[in-house]
């Protein structure tokens, strides 16, 4: 077993003395050419290596999703999940809100206040939860500024962005949305 470790240094050193390029074509002519190379990965290691590949928020984009989801035969649109391009959720969006939207429908902050945006749209009943804390708010408003009232009745008045940064990563639970007549 010691063998086999100093073996795997003296690998790892001799390889972390070449160049960029050079490591790169190791490892590239390693991945590609290695047919058992995946037999001995678990599938934690598959995903730590994906996911530690990328080198930044650029390199995962939507196209690459897509694809990712089509090599593993994933849908891309599932009862929990959907994976769709900008413009086509903000159409989504926006044709199925013309209506009633489903009681416990869940909604991040910037789909709340997207919601809040549209013209039909008078004012939202939402709750968020905090363990077992729930807080509902009653939130509306005028294009500029997002009113929300809490069940403490302390009116609290927001320039949309501020909301926004005030409840990141937070899910509201709409309980209910009162349309314009």
């Amino acid at each position: 077993m010691m063998e086999n470790i100093n073996r795997t240094e003296q690998i790892l050193a001799e390889i972390n003395s070449l160049s960029p390029k050079q490591i790169r074509k190791i490892f590239m002519t390693l991945w590609r050419d290695s047919p058992h190379l995946n037999d001995g990965l678990t599938d934690d290691d598959c995903i730590e290596i994906f996911a530690s590949a990328l080198k930044s928020g650029s390199d995962f984009t939507y196209d690459l999703l897509k694809q990712t989801c089509e090599d593993y035969d994933i849908d891309t649109m599932t009862d929990t999940f959907a994976l769709l391009p900008r413009d086509a959720y903000d159409k989504l969006f926006s044709d199925c809100l013309k209506g009633d939207i489903p009681p416990y429908t869940k909604l991040d902050t910037v789909a709340l206040t997207n919601l809040l945006m549209l013209e039909n749209v008078a004012n939202v009943e939402a709750s968020i939860r905090n363990g077992c804390i729930r807080a509902t708010h009653f939130i509306d408003s005028d294009g500029k500024f997002i009113y929300d009232t809490g069940i403490d009745d302390e009116e609290n008045q927001w320039k949309i962005d501020e909301f926004r940064e005030a409840y990141p990563r937070t899910w509201w639970t709409i309980e209910q949305v009162i349309f314009h007549f």
